[in-house]
């Protein structure tokens, strides 16, 4: 199937920091209702969307907002301090460009800025700079002109990028021959892949089994979920509603192919196909049911990635202690450069995590399931 990544695109331009992403939801929801049977919302903000009404319980999670940025407060020269929302590395902010939301919806441009460093001592120009020393530059230079665009303490901040596809040729040497092979690839280049991709994967997924009459031996929940940045809370809530009896969360995951990385420690690579998470920060996951999954995958004749997250979390790490307990796994995009203005990741990867999710739906009966927990 070919997925609609016009749709994707638009996803991911859209403004949805952790707390904020009632912009995303409308966009998720108008696309994906036609698709579902019943559409559920929990009180934080998630989208639930239903297929069927017999069988076991499985639950896909993607969460929907991204990585961004509060104001914390306006200096009397007109400059914006800011907290973070989610995790960000110092380096990558300096001279980054911004869009802060204000009340009625306006969108105002500023830049990440700090002390020129032309004034700086030696001492300091070899030091990195901390967020705690940046500030915002929206072109004021008093808290009064600030405060006449209508920003306020608390107001939300997303990185100011477009999403855009880029075709690459990828070469493959084979070690037997020395020979090259050569691809063409088409590679996705924009924000809040982290992850957009997630919910976006459960809308084609839903979609697929709407419009080819898939029957599936399961109720299957689709959530888009919120807050997950900043302490997988939209998860937790959708997970207490739905009560999964198995649960998937569709994720990026970091690609390490780039220098410096060493290869034995971050495994999984763009353009490799879909990863599973044998272990990251937040959860073990039931290992009949990653056993499961690498068998379908190669049932498919597809490769699989195994990676492993020494930090940081999923909305995996909530649904597999909802209840009594919730087998759960995360399958993931290798993507390039996340938690910054701009990641790159590989559209066919996207495409075979949706054919691998149709694979293992179609196989998720209640006996299957009970398998994975049987002792």
């Amino acid at each position: 199937m070919k997925l609609n990544i016009d749709e994707f695109g638009k996803w991911c331009d859209a403004f949805g920091p952790s707390g904020f992403e009632q912009e995303v939801a409308i966009l998720v929801k108008k696309y994906t209702e036609p698709f579902a049977d019943e559409i559920l919302q929990d009180k934080t903000g998630s989208i639930i969307f239903k297929k069927g009404d017999k069988g076991p319980k499985v639950m896909l999670a993607g969460h929907i907002d991204e990585v961004g940025f509060m104001v914390s407060g306006i200096s009397k020269e007109g400059f914006l301090t800011f907290n973070q929302l989610g995790g960000w590395w110092d380096q990558v902010l300096l001279s980054q460009r911004v869009v802060i939301m204000v009340r009625d919806g306006t969108k105002i441009k500023g830049i990440i800025t700090s002390k020129p460093p032309h004034i700086l001592s030696a001492e300091d120009r070899s030091k990195v700079v901390t967020k705690d020393k940046m500030f915002i530059d929206v072109g004021c230079k008093t808290k009064k002109g600030v405060e006449a665009l209508g920003i306020k303490m608390g107001d939300p901040i997303i990185p100011d990028a477009t999403f855009e596809l880029i075709k690459r040729k990828q070469f493959k040497k084979d070690n037997d021959t020395g020979k090259f092979t050569e691809k063409e690839v088409t590679l996705a280049v924009g924000k809040a892949f982290d992850d957009r991709l997630g919910a976006f994967i459960i809308s084609e997924v839903l979609r697929k089994i709407k419009e080819d009459k898939i029957e599936l031996p399961n109720q299957l929940y689709g959530a888009a979920t919120v807050q997950e940045e900043v302490g997988l809370r939209g998860a937790r809530t959708s997970a207490q509603m739905i009560q999964p009896d198995v649960g998937f969360a569709l994720e990026v995951d970091i690609s390490g192919d780039v220098p410096g990385v060493d290869s034995t420690k971050m495994t999984a690579s763009m353009s490799n196909g879909p990863s599973i998470l044998v272990a990251d920060g937040s959860m073990l996951p039931n290992p009949n049911l990653k056993h499961f999954v690498i068998d379908v995958a190669k049932e498919m004749g597809m490769d699989v990635q195994l990676s492993i997250i020494a930090r940081g979390g999923t909305d995996a790490g909530v649904m597999h202690i909802t209840g009594s307990g919730c087998p759960s796994l995360v399958l993931g995009i290798p993507t390039r450069h996340i938690h910054s203005h701009y990641g790159i990741l590989d559209v066919a990867d996207l495409e075979k995590c949706v054919d691998l999710l149709i694979e293992i739906l179609k196989r998720l009966d209640q006996k299957t399931i009970d398998s994975f927990t049987k002792i």
